[in-house]
């Protein structure tokens, strides 16, 4: 089997340079990636979605499918697209007599 060349995990205390500009890049652009991809995961890396998929091993193997031969490895972030979704008071639901 061959070894997968997108590296999801990462060592105790191991942070890829790409990581802090890509999740302020995903923050930034969340409407925009929701609108395109609706809710998934998605895999960015260098501020560019390289992976989609219903699940993390989906969006692995999609981006696995879409890289470049000549690329040895690369450090995605993991983001889970999800419409947020408003939580309503119970007790006030509850209370209602």
């Amino acid at each position: 089997m061959q070894k997968s060349r997108v590296k999801t995990t990462h060592a105790y205390g191991e942070v890829s340079p790409n990581v802090w500009d890509d999740f302020a890049w995903v923050r930034q652009n969340r409407q925009m990636l929701l609108e395109q991809y609706g809710e998934c995961i998605i895999l960015v890396y260098e501020k560019q979605v390289v992976g989609i998929g219903q699940t993390i091993d989906e969006a692995i193997q999609d981006a696995e499918q879409h890289l470049s031969p000549d690329v040895e490895h690369i450090t995605p972030i993991t983001e889970f697209l999800r419409k947020r979704r408003l939580f309503h008071n119970l007790n006030s639901i509850t209370k209602q007599e």
